[in-house]
């Protein structure tokens, strides 16, 4: 950083940024890199852009039926996620607000459909569907571009049995790419026999996924190569070495969280470039007990355990200061994953919709000729409903867009499910301009 501005100038500038430009400043040095994970400025930041910023927190019952709900971090504003269907489940999120969900299908229950979503500002869009019939087991994103919006989204499921792969663990592996729009079978993953992926959440950073494994090795997604390796976590953990260790995302980077077996200590490790593991930090955690379990590292100063599967704590590293505690145990529901969420209330771009393939030129002409915007709002039953922002010189032509685009929208949802073209019965209203 320049000497001639003052620490106080370069954090009153920063605060005021984008969240796109806060990410493009961390790569700038290592100095900027630290200021922008710096907590002061991070609640300042949240409070002059109105950034919304904590854990998405899919919860259920009887394990079939599903809830979800935003826990806000201190100083952030709250999410409303009841426009999402009934049953939606969250299944990956990405730090640019954007979470991927499956829902069953309206009218085919025995299907489910998947969706990618920006929260924030209600717009959803349905994705192909994967092999929905293979149980899925993880499910992860990771954003590559925004202008244009280019995602992969891989997905991990159980395969059919085979007797080539008696000997070992192996997983149905696809990956969808927004460019392609499809989901692409890749070779299955095979793991060592009894190996298995741990009970957490991926961590996407740098342009990969990263998985922590039963042997507590670390299993590595290159979304650009689209190639598996793996590699050994910092400390050796489990049964026979005692201690507990958890993949976290420390200042943007990898990292890895291990207690100690007489739970009086923190260690904070991160992969750095060379993918070696570093120690950055030993925190003291006499003040911590049995019944916590550490979801997630907020910031530099702030980490987030979940109590007794019931209550998300946000406290201080240092003197276990509680700072907020969220109850997540409502109407029998328990939280069963948790996703960091961050975002702002700005539209994503404006292919979000229009990029879909399958998208009519008839209808591109349409929101052109009339000066619509069309974005999607949510769901009404079977129906998708769009907003659009009218033209105000042709206000008599709301009622017929929205049949108009609706029926369009059914359609595809048909043919896609079956494989046919639905049916000529009846005559619709004509969408006229």
């Amino acid at each position: 950083m320049d000497p001639k501005f003052s620490y106080d100038t370069y954090m009153e500038i920063v605060s005021r940024t984008s969240l796109k430009t806060l990410d493009t400043m961390r790569c700038i040095s290592k100095d900027f890199e630290k200021l922008t994970y710096d907590s002061y400025l991070l609640n300042l930041h949240k409070k002059r852009n109105n950034i919304v910023s904590g854990f998405l927190v899919l919860k259920s019952r009887n394990g079939w039926e599903y809830t979800n709900e935003f826990a806000p971090a201190p100083e952030s504003n709250t999410l409303d996620l009841r426009f999402l269907p009934r049953n939606a489940r969250i299944v990956a999120s990405s730090d640019q607000g954007l979470i991927v969900f499956e829902s069953p299908h309206p009218r085919f229950h025995r299907h489910d459909c998947y969706h990618i979503c920006k929260p924030a500002t209600k717009q959803v869009l349905e994705l192909p569907n994967p092999k929905t019939k293979y149980l899925t087991k993880r499910v992860a994103m990771i954003v590559m571009g925004s202008k244009p919006l280019h995602y992969k989204i891989i997905r991990l499921s159980e395969p059919k049995p085979n007797i080539r792969y008696g000997q070992y663990t192996s997983y149905r592996c696809e990956v969808f790419d927004s460019k392609a729009w499809e989901w692409r079978l890749q070779d299955h993953l095979i793991l060592p026999y009894c190996v298995f992926l741990s009970n957490e959440q991926p961590i996407t950073t740098s342009g990969s996924i990263y998985m922590l494994l039963t042997n507590k090795e670390v299993l590595k997604f290159d979304a650009y190569t689209e190639k598996w390796t793996t590699f050994s976590s910092p400390v050796q953990t489990g049964e026979d070495h005692g201690g507990d260790g958890k993949l976290v995302k420390y200042q943007g980077k990898l990292g890895f969280a291990y207690m100690t077996p007489n739970l009086r200590s923190l260690e904070i490790w991160v992969l750095s470039v060379d993918e070696l593991w570093e120690k950055l930090h030993v925190f003291d955690m006499q003040y911590s007990y049995l019944g916590e379990t550490i979801e997630a590292i907020y910031d530099s100063d702030t980490r987030v355990v979940l109590e007794h599967m019931m209550t998300l704590v946000f406290s201080r590293f240092r003197g276990g200061d509680y700072i907020s505690k969220i109850r997540m145990f409502k109407g029998g529901y328990y939280p069963c994953r948790i996703f960091p969420f961050r975002s702002d209330f700005e539209p994503a771009h404006s292919g979000f919709l229009e990029d879909h393939p399958g998208f009519s030129k008839s209808i591109r002409v349409l929101a052109n000729l009339s000066g619509f915007r069309i974005f999607h709002l949510g769901f009404s039953n079977s129906v998708r409903v769009l907003g659009l922002t009218l033209n105000p010189s042709r206000p008599n032509l709301e009622s017929e867009v929205f049949l108009g685009i609706s029926l369009w929208f059914d359609d595809i949802d048909l043919q896609r499910q079956t494989g046919r073209r639905p049916p000529a019965t009846g005559r619709r209203p004509p969408l006229r301009l």
